[in-house]
Protein backbone atom coordinates (compact mmCIF):
# COMPACT_ATOMS: atom_id res chain seq x y z
CA UNK A 1 0.00 0.00 0.00
CA UNK A 2 2.23 3.16 -1.14
CA UNK A 3 2.01 5.65 1.54
CA UNK A 4 2.16 9.29 1.06
CA UNK A 5 5.33 11.35 1.51
CA UNK A 6 3.84 14.50 3.02
CA UNK A 7 5.43 16.39 5.93
CA UNK A 8 2.58 18.15 7.63
CA UNK A 9 3.57 21.76 9.27
CA UNK A 10 1.01 22.66 11.23
CA UNK A 11 -1.94 21.30 12.86
CA UNK A 12 -5.73 22.17 12.29
CA UNK A 13 -6.40 24.00 15.60
CA UNK A 14 -10.28 22.82 15.55
CA UNK A 15 -8.52 19.33 16.75
CA UNK A 16 -6.36 21.09 19.73
CA UNK A 17 -8.58 19.67 21.93
CA UNK A 18 -8.92 16.37 21.00
CA UNK A 19 -4.91 16.46 20.98
CA UNK A 20 -5.15 17.27 24.92
CA UNK A 21 -7.66 14.68 25.41
CA UNK A 22 -5.66 12.29 23.48
CA UNK A 23 -2.41 13.28 25.44
CA UNK A 24 -4.42 13.07 29.13
CA UNK A 25 -5.66 9.47 27.95
CA UNK A 26 -2.61 7.87 26.90
CA UNK A 27 -1.27 9.04 30.34
CA UNK A 28 -4.23 7.57 32.05
CA UNK A 29 -3.89 4.35 30.08
CA UNK A 30 -0.45 4.23 30.76
CA UNK A 31 -1.04 4.58 34.86
CA UNK A 32 -4.14 2.21 34.50
CA UNK A 33 -1.75 -0.53 32.88
CA UNK A 34 0.94 -0.04 36.34
CA UNK A 35 -2.08 -1.24 38.64
CA UNK A 36 -3.46 -3.53 36.82
CA UNK A 37 -0.14 -5.32 36.24
CA UNK A 38 0.39 -4.79 40.21
CA UNK A 39 -3.20 -6.10 40.52
CA UNK A 40 -2.51 -9.29 38.80
CA UNK A 41 0.08 -10.43 41.41
CA UNK A 42 -2.77 -9.83 44.26
CA UNK A 43 -5.65 -11.31 42.02
CA UNK A 44 -4.10 -13.76 39.22
CA UNK A 45 -6.57 -13.94 35.84
CA UNK A 46 -8.66 -17.31 36.09
CA UNK A 47 -10.67 -16.66 33.43
CA UNK A 48 -9.17 -19.89 31.50
CA UNK A 49 -8.16 -21.86 34.84
CA UNK A 50 -10.89 -21.94 37.61
CA UNK A 51 -14.26 -23.94 36.72
CA UNK A 52 -16.97 -21.56 36.73
CA UNK A 53 -18.35 -22.52 40.03
CA UNK A 54 -15.01 -21.74 41.41
CA UNK A 55 -15.51 -18.33 39.35
CA UNK A 56 -19.38 -17.77 40.93
CA UNK A 57 -17.82 -18.16 44.28
CA UNK A 58 -14.95 -16.03 44.41
CA UNK A 59 -17.63 -13.46 42.81
CA UNK A 60 -19.64 -13.74 45.96
CA UNK A 61 -16.69 -13.87 48.39
CA UNK A 62 -14.74 -10.78 47.35
CA UNK A 63 -16.94 -9.16 44.33
CA UNK A 64 -14.19 -6.75 43.55
CA UNK A 65 -10.94 -9.32 43.61
CA UNK A 66 -13.10 -11.38 41.39
CA UNK A 67 -14.18 -8.84 38.79
CA UNK A 68 -10.04 -7.83 38.85
CA UNK A 69 -9.29 -11.68 38.65
CA UNK A 70 -11.53 -11.70 35.16
CA UNK A 71 -9.64 -8.53 33.36
CA UNK A 72 -12.05 -5.91 34.52
CA UNK A 73 -8.93 -3.58 33.64
CA UNK A 74 -9.27 -3.69 29.87
CA UNK A 75 -12.40 -2.93 30.16
CA UNK A 76 -12.20 0.05 31.83
CA UNK A 77 -9.23 0.90 29.83
CA UNK A 78 -11.17 0.09 26.63
CA UNK A 79 -12.92 3.99 26.37
CA UNK A 80 -9.64 6.12 27.36
CA UNK A 81 -8.39 3.84 24.08
CA UNK A 82 -10.54 5.19 22.11
CA UNK A 83 -10.00 8.41 22.86
CA UNK A 84 -6.04 7.95 22.33
CA UNK A 85 -6.48 6.39 19.00
CA UNK A 86 -9.21 9.59 17.57
CA UNK A 87 -6.04 11.94 18.44
CA UNK A 88 -3.71 9.73 16.59
CA UNK A 89 -5.89 9.64 13.56
CA UNK A 90 -6.32 13.55 14.10
CA UNK A 91 -2.76 14.03 13.70
CA UNK A 92 -1.41 11.22 11.21
CA UNK A 93 -4.40 11.89 8.85
CA UNK A 94 -2.02 14.71 7.13
CA UNK A 95 0.62 12.09 6.65
CA UNK A 96 -1.76 10.07 4.84
CA UNK A 97 -5.61 10.35 5.59
CA UNK A 98 -6.32 7.13 3.83
CA UNK A 99 -4.25 4.86 6.21
CA UNK A 100 -4.78 6.78 9.17
CA UNK A 101 -8.48 5.97 8.60
CA UNK A 102 -7.62 2.16 8.08
CA UNK A 103 -5.62 2.11 11.28
CA UNK A 104 -8.59 4.09 13.29
CA UNK A 105 -11.25 2.06 12.36
CA UNK A 106 -9.16 -1.61 13.36
CA UNK A 107 -8.56 -0.01 16.79
CA UNK A 108 -12.20 0.98 17.16
CA UNK A 109 -13.28 -2.70 16.34
CA UNK A 110 -10.56 -3.98 18.53
CA UNK A 111 -12.05 -1.76 21.27
CA UNK A 112 -15.35 -2.95 20.51
CA UNK A 113 -14.15 -6.64 20.68
CA UNK A 114 -12.95 -6.13 24.25
CA UNK A 115 -16.20 -4.74 25.30
CA UNK A 116 -17.52 -8.77 23.59
CA UNK A 117 -15.60 -10.56 24.93
CA UNK A 118 -15.10 -10.01 28.55
CA UNK A 119 -19.01 -10.36 29.90
CA UNK A 120 -18.00 -9.86 33.31
CA UNK A 121 -21.81 -7.88 34.03
CA UNK A 122 -23.76 -11.08 32.75
CA UNK A 123 -21.03 -13.53 34.86
CA UNK A 124 -22.00 -11.68 37.96
CA UNK A 125 -25.37 -11.83 37.76
CA UNK A 126 -25.53 -14.98 37.29
CA UNK A 127 -22.92 -15.46 40.63
CA UNK A 128 -25.92 -13.72 42.42
CA UNK A 129 -28.53 -15.99 40.71
CA UNK A 130 -26.30 -19.46 41.80
CA UNK A 131 -26.17 -18.30 44.97
CA UNK A 132 -29.93 -17.66 45.89
CA UNK A 133 -30.78 -20.83 43.70
CA UNK A 134 -32.03 -23.54 46.37
CA UNK A 135 -32.59 -26.49 43.64
CA UNK A 136 -30.18 -28.10 42.01
CA UNK A 137 -31.11 -28.13 38.64
CA UNK A 138 -31.39 -24.83 38.87
CA UNK A 139 -28.01 -24.30 39.92
CA UNK A 140 -26.96 -26.65 36.87
CA UNK A 141 -28.65 -24.27 34.76
CA UNK A 142 -26.91 -21.11 36.03
CA UNK A 143 -23.64 -23.39 35.86
CA UNK A 144 -24.39 -24.26 32.07
CA UNK A 145 -25.06 -20.45 31.17
CA UNK A 146 -21.72 -19.72 32.86
CA UNK A 147 -19.62 -21.96 31.76
CA UNK A 148 -20.85 -20.53 27.78
CA UNK A 149 -20.16 -17.02 28.89
CA UNK A 150 -16.45 -17.83 30.23
CA UNK A 151 -15.60 -19.82 27.14
CA UNK A 152 -16.01 -16.27 25.15
CA UNK A 153 -13.27 -14.70 27.88
CA UNK A 154 -10.32 -16.64 25.69
CA UNK A 155 -12.47 -16.76 22.70
CA UNK A 156 -12.25 -15.36 19.21
CA UNK A 157 -13.30 -12.29 20.11
CA UNK A 158 -10.55 -11.95 22.26
CA UNK A 159 -7.69 -13.74 19.54
CA UNK A 160 -9.13 -11.10 17.27
CA UNK A 161 -8.75 -8.16 19.58
CA UNK A 162 -5.46 -8.92 20.14
CA UNK A 163 -4.73 -8.90 16.46
CA UNK A 164 -6.40 -5.81 15.93
CA UNK A 165 -4.61 -3.81 18.66
CA UNK A 166 -1.29 -5.01 17.20
CA UNK A 167 -2.32 -4.43 13.37
CA UNK A 168 -3.25 -0.45 14.52
CA UNK A 169 0.05 0.08 16.77
CA UNK A 170 1.89 -1.17 13.42
CA UNK A 171 0.18 1.12 10.60
CA UNK A 172 0.01 4.08 12.93
CA UNK A 173 3.87 4.28 14.34
CA UNK A 174 4.83 3.37 10.83
CA UNK A 175 3.04 6.55 9.93
CA UNK A 176 4.94 8.42 12.68
CA UNK A 177 7.66 7.39 10.99
CA UNK A 178 6.83 9.80 8.39
CA UNK A 179 6.55 13.42 10.47
CA UNK A 180 8.44 15.00 13.12
CA UNK A 181 5.71 15.52 15.21
CA UNK A 182 5.98 12.53 16.56
CA UNK A 183 9.88 11.57 18.50
CA UNK A 184 11.18 8.30 16.26
CA UNK A 185 11.05 6.73 19.76
CA UNK A 186 7.51 6.48 19.88
CA UNK A 187 7.17 4.88 16.36
CA UNK A 188 10.00 2.47 16.88
CA UNK A 189 8.93 1.28 20.06
CA UNK A 190 5.45 0.81 18.83
CA UNK A 191 6.41 -1.08 16.40
CA UNK A 192 8.53 -3.53 18.28
CA UNK A 193 5.51 -3.76 21.16
CA UNK A 194 3.31 -4.75 18.71
CA UNK A 195 5.37 -6.90 16.98
CA UNK A 196 5.80 -8.75 20.40
CA UNK A 197 2.03 -8.38 20.71
CA UNK A 198 1.24 -10.49 17.92
CA UNK A 199 4.02 -13.58 19.29
CA UNK A 200 0.85 -14.00 21.59
CA UNK A 201 -0.03 -16.47 18.98
CA UNK A 202 3.12 -18.78 19.52
CA UNK A 203 2.68 -22.07 21.41
CA UNK A 204 3.92 -22.41 24.85
CA UNK A 205 5.78 -18.88 24.83
CA UNK A 206 2.38 -16.75 23.81
CA UNK A 207 1.92 -15.48 27.35
CA UNK A 208 4.90 -14.18 28.15
CA UNK A 209 5.03 -12.23 24.65
CA UNK A 210 1.49 -10.51 25.56
CA UNK A 211 2.96 -9.80 29.10
CA UNK A 212 6.00 -8.26 27.66
CA UNK A 213 3.75 -6.40 25.31
CA UNK A 214 1.50 -5.30 28.28
CA UNK A 215 5.08 -3.96 30.09
CA UNK A 216 6.04 -1.92 26.80
CA UNK A 217 2.46 -0.26 26.36
CA UNK A 218 3.70 1.90 29.75
CA UNK A 219 6.71 3.82 28.25
CA UNK A 220 4.97 4.19 24.82
CA UNK A 221 1.60 5.48 25.87
CA UNK A 222 3.71 7.87 28.00
CA UNK A 223 5.99 9.02 24.91
CA UNK A 224 2.39 9.24 22.94
CA UNK A 225 0.84 11.78 26.14
CA UNK A 226 3.98 13.62 25.10
CA UNK A 227 3.64 14.03 21.72
CA UNK A 228 -0.13 14.50 21.61
CA UNK A 229 0.61 17.19 24.23
CA UNK A 230 3.48 18.83 22.12
CA UNK A 231 0.79 18.79 18.93
CA UNK A 232 -1.97 20.30 21.12
CA UNK A 233 0.23 23.09 22.12
CA UNK A 234 1.78 23.54 18.29
CA UNK A 235 -1.79 23.69 16.89
CA UNK A 236 -2.70 26.26 19.78
CA UNK A 237 -0.32 28.93 17.83
CA UNK A 238 -2.01 28.22 13.99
Amino acid sequence: MPVQNIEPQTFDPRWKDLYRIGSFSSLLIAVSIVFAIAAYFIWPYKGNTTSIEAIFTILQADRLGGLISLDISILLIAPLNILMFLAIYAALKQVNESVALIALVVALIAVVLVIVCRPLVELTVLSDHYAAAADPTEKLRYLAAGEVLRSSLDGTAWMMQTVFFMLAGLINCALMLRTRFFGKATAWLGIVNSAIGLGFFLPTIGLLFLFLNTIGSVPWCLLMARDLFKISQESETQ
